[in-house]
């Protein structure tokens, strides 16, 4: 039997007789059901059919709404008394007595109407049926509001026989505990207790808020206002950003009608109308704000960063014009020469990124010409030659191999853009005008320097322009600065680093690495490394003393640098260089010394340098054995001392103290720590004994004492030299690059705690003192002093770690203090490659712990270091697992995307995020996109591409490396990015025309 009465047919003929009309009505007997009629409606009988058919059906339902009614009544009549009844039942009871009202009086037919109905049916042949028969409903009718339901809670209750949760035992302790309550009352009752705690926090807000506003009417100052600023953006009372950012800004603009000149305010409300308004009214906004004060340094840069920063806004020239003007006003405005540098290294920095490496060259030749020496600008350093006959034979090697045009065009763009980064100073160019740079063309970017003291921080500018790897960060980077692979190379100079990591940095810098560089990953890499090394000899040979040491130390640096990465490439990698490649480095250092200052000659400083360079490349042999030994023995020699040492001042020998530590680690590093003991001791007690050439014994423990109490006195003169009132608070440049006195006294004095107690404990209480003292973060010389003092106490650890290594021990140090020790060196210096090196590349930590020490600390250097890591640890899963399976996905691959797709995407929300500004993150999360050989099935490599490739153009539309990433990741985008180059004016050295012509011909 069917369940629904229309199409039940067959059991209606069976119970009728066989004759036509009763056929007849069987067959039409569904047009009579109760679900066919129209409620509340009354038609004639020739023309619809009667509701009272079906009397089996009418008279069931009848039965059952009678029973109900009569339940309903006696439920009713028992409760009606009780007045503690919700007004939800009440309306209930109402809803029902409508319901069965309606139910009775449709019920109310006679026998005799249906059988009436029933005999009007006409014959088959006579039935016509139309869209026009049937009933529309248009009126509303009050009994589709009512539905049957059931009273919650819609399920019956059942009394539990514990009150405890499965798993656990009860001891029946505890009989007041309350029994489980239903699921809607506890959700029902959170839901009251959140909105109840969240009205009681806006209470509290609002109530601080006004307290805070009373003591600003009370005694108005800049820091009160800026504090309930803070406040209200620490606590969003809106579950609208753009609410709470609005609220902000107003609050802002209160405050700056009262202070229009304070710089704290103004920085606030610059980063407050970003949130708020579009790019092109911020930019309005910030101009009529420039017209009202022209020489605001703080306008400037804000105006060019959000023109600079927005998609449709940035137009290479339009951005080099702001540049312009910026620099103009603000030198007639006679501002400092910190102030033009910075803005003068922003806009080099921007041609370099944008691809106008000729444009960024010739302001360097006009400004190192103009304000460091005449030899820059006119001894031809700064220019090329029209053509170059490799580059020739590369391009027609490319053009006839047949590949797709979209290979070619990339892979010829990179090759000019490998050779023509100079610009060409000849004569008539027919083949690339944009090659020729004239004077007018950079002499708005370039003004003199008001204090030519500043000439070194010029030098050291145009160093970082040409992506030379500084060993320490010496100035705050801009959030676009840090986009070159390079900047990890000075972890080769790291003495205590793993050498086993040195292939994995290599390849992963020059995977990342952009021509023009001195990475052998580029074809053209052998005259941009003479350019670096002709601009740092023409700088030695200017500057002099302590400037003229340093530079000559980046030089020794840059080399070593250069004999790892020749190390690191060989296959399998060295230890060692060998001596037909160890020769021309040697060669290089001899001469440079020769032709340099005297005063270089005899300096600690470059042969401390030299001798690492010499361990380097033949390890701790003779040859530098006797580079250390020779050096110390001509300074004692020269010296002029006195009887007790103890007299000297600390920054005499301050350079003495540096070699002998640098020889220590590399004793230490050979397991030599009796001769390290012995060096320390004869450094304190008899520099005359000095040497480094024989294996030296184990001084007694009174020579010991003795030496621990020199190294004690030295530190506290030190210290109180240094914690001296009229101190000064700035640093010197060059002091950057250099221990400070203190520093090397710390050093010496701990790490020879260290290695006589054979623990850390002493040593770290020393270094808590020390960084208990120079304690002010806002003092930049505190600052300093701290970073230094991270470094030595991270130091210590690796030494100790290094020594149980050596002895086969297994390592004891507290891995907890260790990660505290680096957790607060990141806090106050995130991008320290020091610290970042320690943390990221031990081998005791998980990655899941690894991850959480650095989650707090994210920068581009540290996402780097991690992926590096992550690359390692695949590679040794894969040699030392003999079940590994190459065909599957490797987790690291994955943590790998994970940690590069939360990084940009967190960080998006912040315009001025380091990460989200960085093209160089989002360059190596488009390639570890692109390089997925086992991804899921379902899963479009070319589409999440696609979409990432935008992202990163959104967040640095300027960067042409994303550009040339994205022909190759996303190749089926190679004609859109080809229109966004030419729409932004990007630099391109190759246009497909021109290809597709020198290939025909």
């Amino acid at each position: 039997m069917s369940l629904f009465p229309a199409y039940n047919t067959a059991a209606q003929a069976t119970k009728s007789d066989p004759t036509a009309s009763s056929s007849a009505a069987s067959e039409h007997s569904w047009l009579t059901n109760q679900s066919f009629i129209p409620f509340g409606t009354t038609t004639e009988p020739a023309e619809t059919i009667s509701e009272e058919s079906a009397p089996e059906d009418n008279q069931s339902e009848r039965t059952d709404a009678d029973h109900q009614t009569t339940v309903e009544v006696n439920r009713t009549e028992t409760k009606v008394s009780k007045r503690q009844k919700s007004k939800h039942k009440k309306k209930h009871k109402k809803k029902q007595s409508k319901r069965r009202q309606s139910s009775s009086s449709s019920s109310e037919t006679t026998d005799e109407e249906r059988e009436k109905s029933a005999l009007a049916l006409p014959g088959p042949s006579a039935v016509h049926i139309s869209e026009a028969e049937y009933y529309t409903d248009v009126d509303p009718s009050k009994i589709y509001f009512t539905v049957e339901k059931l009273y919650r809670p819609a399920c019956p209750r059942y009394r539990l026989g514990t009150v405890k949760a499965l798993g656990i035992r009860s001891n029946g302790m505890n009989p007041g505990k309350e029994r489980y309550k239903r699921y809607f009352r506890v959700v029902k009752g959170k839901e009251r207790n959140q909105t109840s705690a969240s009205k009681v926090g806006q209470e509290e807000i609002f109530a601080r808020e006004a307290e805070l506003e009373r003591s600003i009417r009370a005694e108005e100052s800049v820091d009160k206002w800026i504090e309930l600023v803070r406040f209200r953006q620490d606590h969003p009372i809106h579950f609208d950003s753009y609410q709470n950012h609005k609220r902000e800004l107003t609050l802002i603009e209160r405050a700056r009608r009262h202070y229009p000149y304070d710089e704290k305010l103004l920085r606030l409300y610059l980063e407050a109308i970003v949130r708020v308004h579009p790019t092109d009214e911020v930019l309005n906004l910030i101009r009529r704000a420039i017209t009202k004060d022209e020489t605001n340094v703080t306008l400037w840069r804000s105006l060019i960063r959000n023109k600079q920063c927005a998609m449709a806004q940035c137009i290479v020239p339009d951005v080099l014009k702001l540049y312009e003007k910026s620099t103009r006003s603000l030198f007639m405005a006679r501002r400092s020469d910190e102030t033009m540098l910075q803005l003068f290294r922003n806009c080099a920095t921007f041609c370099r990124q944008a691809g106008l490496c000729e444009l960024m060259f010739g302001m360097l030749q006009h400004a190192l010409g103009m304000n460091v020496s005449e030899r820059y600008g006119t001894d031809g350093m700064f220019s090329s030659p029209e053509h170059f006959q490799p580059l020739i034979e590369y391009e027609e090697l490319i053009l006839k191999s047949g590949l797709p045009m979209n290979e070619i065009w990339l892979r010829v763009e990179l090759l000019r853009g490998a050779f023509h980064y100079l610009p060409f100073e000849g004569g008539r160019l027919a083949s690339d005008p944009q090659r020729m740079v004239l004077t007018d063309d950079v002499v708005g970017y370039v003004y003199p320097l008001i204090n030519k003291s500043y000439a070194f921080e010029l030098l050291l500018v145009a160093l970082k322009l040409m992506k030379f790897p500084f060993p320490r960060q010496y100035d705050e980077e801009e959030a676009y600065e840090v986009d070159y692979s390079e900047q990890l190379l000075p972890l080769f100079l790291h003495v205590f680093r793993d050498r086993s990591l040195d292939g994995e940095l290599y390849a992963f810098v020059k995977q990342l690495s952009v021509a023009p560089s001195y990475i052998k990953a580029n074809i053209a890499h052998e005259s941009y490394l003479e350019l670096v090394r002709k601009c740092l000899a023409l700088a030695i040979d200017h500057f002099e003393g302590t400037k003229s040491a340093t530079l000559l130390t980046f030089y020794l640096q840059l080399e070593r640098i250069l004999v790892c990465e020749e190390k690191a490439s060989s296959s399998p990698p060295k230890m060692l260089l060998e001596e037909g490649k160890a020769k021309p480095v040697r060669a290089r250092v001899k001469n440079l010394l020769k032709h340099t200052h005297s005063s270089n000659q005899n300096s600690l400083l470059v042969y401390a340098e030299y001798g690492l360079l010499e361990y380097e490349m033949t390890g701790l042999s003779v040859a530098c054995r006797k580079i250390f030994s020779t050096s110390v023995q001509v300074y004692c020699s020269t010296e002029q001392t006195v009887p007790s040492t103890s007299d000297i001042p600390v920054e005499d020998d301050n350079d003495l103290y540096h070699l002998v530590l640098t020889m220590v680690e590399l004793l230490l590093l050979d397991g030599l720590k009796n001769e390290a003991i012995r060096a320390l001791t004869n450094l304190a007690l008899k520099r005359d004994e000095l040497t480094f050439e024989s294996a030296a014994t184990v001084p007694p423990d009174t020579m010991k004492l003795s030496a621990l109490q020199k190294f004690s006195d030295r530190v506290n003169r030190a210290v109180r030299h240094e914690s001296q009132p009229d101190s000064s608070i700035s640093t010197p440049t060059e002091q950057h690059f250099n221990r400070n006195a203190m520093i090397n006294a710390i050093k010496a004095y701990v790490i020879y705690l260290a290695l006589i107690r054979s623990n850390l404990t002493e040593a770290s209480k020393q270094l808590e003192t020390f960084l208990y003292l120079f304690n002010d973060l806002s003092n930049p010389r505190h600052r300093f002093l701290r970073q230094q003092l991270y470094e030595i106490y991270i130091q210590l650890y690796e030494i100790a770690r290094l020594g149980k290594k050596q002895a086969h021990l297994p390592p004891t140090e507290n891995l907890r203090s260790f990660l505290d020790i680096v957790d607060r060196a990141l806090n106050e210096f995130p991008s320290n490659l020091y610290a970042l090196r320690t943390v990221v590349f031990n081998d005791n930590l998980p990655w899941l712990r690894l991850r959480g020490v650095l989650g707090k600390h994210l920068t581009p250097k540290a996402v780097l270091l991690l992926v590096i890591a992550a690359r390692y640890r695949e590679s040794c899963t894969a040699i030392n697992q003999e079940e590994f399976i190459p065909t599957e996905a490797s987790p690291y691959k994955q943590r790998i995307l994970n940690l590069l797709g939360c990084a940009l995407k967190s960080s998006s929300t912040d315009s001025a995020s380091l990460l989200y500004r960085n093209a160089l993150l989002w360059r190596l999360y488009l390639r570890e996109l692109f390089d997925q050989p086992n991804a899921p099935p379902g899963y479009s490599v070319l589409e999440q591409c696609r979409r990432t490739l935008y992202a990163a153009l959104e967040a640095c539309p300027w960067n042409k490396a994303l550009y040339l990433d994205g022909a190759s990741c996303a190749p089926q985008e190679l004609s859109q990015l080809l229109d966004l180059m030419v729409e932004k004016q990007l630099r391109v050295h190759a246009i497909p025309e021109e290809l597709a012509i020198l290939r025909e011909g």
